[in-house]
């Protein structure tokens, strides 16, 4: 590009030093003065050549670095996957037995709604009691005693002095969190973490232990048999209820006959002691003496 703006440059330069040369003798020729304006032409067409080159210049170079950045990112992509390919290589895998059954997350998330209420976060923690307002009294060897004075005017017992009794009593006594660190069975709820036996018999545990009860597998259990296994289930329940029932009623049938003979017994011993409180009636000596001089008379 460099040679041909040169020859371009050269051309003008030659064509306009002839064109002066040719004026200055008193010859000017229209043949000269042609040929400079086609020598400009040409060097107009070169620089404008000279600027796409340009332009074309500066986009290879941006596409040169654009290249390059790109070429380092997928380098660094690249060794980025094989390390990544090197980890999962060297990590442990899990191998599952052939006899594991699929579960499904829709199993899982069902069993976890079912079970969400038998369950408790560990730092749950039930609210703690109101304490109770303290009596009005003064505390004599360990017994509150109201105090009251001669006009009969209540006093209260916040404004008396503590006695070293009561100071010592405080002193004794534990916070309530070191008390419930050292024995927390106090402060347990009452939580089971499993289902009771009512529910665990509407459950489909029982309707598989009936399945098996009744020599059926429960894995190849044909569904439409299920109004005959709920039926069945309910019948089990109905007889367990009845049973249950007839327990309590033999309990309470039992309670009420021994209530009865201990209320025999207890009537049977006062009786008795009736009996042995009556005197008997004492005969003196004045008496028959008595009884004999008014057989005289």
């Amino acid at each position: 590009m460099d040679k041909t703006l040169d020859a371009q440059f050269l051309r003008v330069e030659k064509a306009l030093a002839t064109l002066v040369a040719s004026i200055s003798t008193y010859n000017p020729s229209p043949v000269l003065a042609h040929d400079l304006v086609a020598a400009d032409q040409e060097l107009s067409h070169g620089l404008a050549d000279l600027a796409t080159h340009q332009a074309n210049y500066a986009r290879i170079q941006s596409l040169k670095n654009t290249s390059s950045d790109l070429d380092a990112q997928i380098k660094g992509s690249l060794q980025l996957l094989s390390s990544t390919r090197s980890e999962l290589l060297s990590t442990p895998a899990t191998t599952f037995p052939s006899t594991t059954t699929p579960v499904s997350y829709t199993d899982l998330l069902s069993y976890a709604r079912r079970i969400s209420k038998f369950t408790l976060p560990p730092t749950y923690r039930e609210a703690q009691p109101t304490p109770e307002p303290e009596g009005t009294g003064t505390q004599t060897n360990g017994t509150v005693t109201p105090t009251a004075p001669s006009n009969g005017a209540v006093v209260n017992v916040a404004e008396l002095p503590v006695t070293p009794i009561q100071a010592d009593t405080d002193k004794t006594s534990l916070p309530p969190q070191i008390a419930e660190w050292l024995n927390p069975h106090n402060s347990a709820p009452g939580f089971v973490p499993w289902p009771t036996e009512e529910t665990i018999r509407r459950g489909a545990l029982a309707s598989i232990q009936v399945l098996i009860d009744q020599g059926e597998d429960p894995a190849t259990f044909d569904p439409e048999r299920s109004a005959e296994l709920e039926a069945s289930r309910k019948r089990l329940e109905e007889e367990a209820e009845r049973a249950k029932e007839e327990q309590q009623e033999a309990e309470r049938a039992r309670q009420e006959q021994r209530m009865r003979e201990e209320h025999a017994r207890r009537e049977a011993m006062g009786a008795a002691g009736q009996r042995v409180e009556e005197k008997p009636k004492v005969f003196t000596g004045l008496d028959l003496l008595d009884d004999m001089d008014d057989d005289d008379e």
